[in-house]
């Protein structure tokens, strides 16, 4: 009986780590392509590129954190502080003209989506 709680104990242990090692993969991916995209549209440094990922990356990880421990209206407006404090951040890294790109393509991007989301409804 005991060695059956012990396996089971293990499972679990196992299950629960395969799960956060995924959320953190996905986090990681995530970070990937908001970093190649930048890089591409920015043409960042290579002392920048390193900057940026670290900094998406860890913006990525904090939502994830934020979306596993709120839910609703609080996860919203919590997601939208951790990705306006790194666009602060970005003012550390960026160059003027860097940052008014990033933020001009950004609203593009956004409306794009908006444009394409509101297709899929119509």
């Amino acid at each position: 009986m005991k060695f059956v709680q012990g396996s089971l104990i293990l499972l679990f242990v196992l299950l629960t780590a395969t799960v956060s090692a995924k959320r953190i993969s996905e986090a990681e991916k995530r970070a990937e392509v908001i970093t190649e995209w930048m890089t591409e549209k920015l043409d960042l440094s290579t002392e920048q590129i390193s900057k940026v990922k670290e900094l998406n990356l860890e913006c990525e990880k904090e939502i994830d954190r934020l979306t596993a421990e709120k839910a609703g209206f609080p996860c919203m407006q919590a997601v939208r502080d951790s990705l306006l404090k790194k666009e602060i951040d970005f003012k550390k890294i960026l160059t003027k003209e860097q940052l008014y790109n990033y933020i001009k393509l950004k609203c593009e991007l956004k409306e794009q989506l908006k444009k394409n989301f509101k297709n899929l409804h119509t």
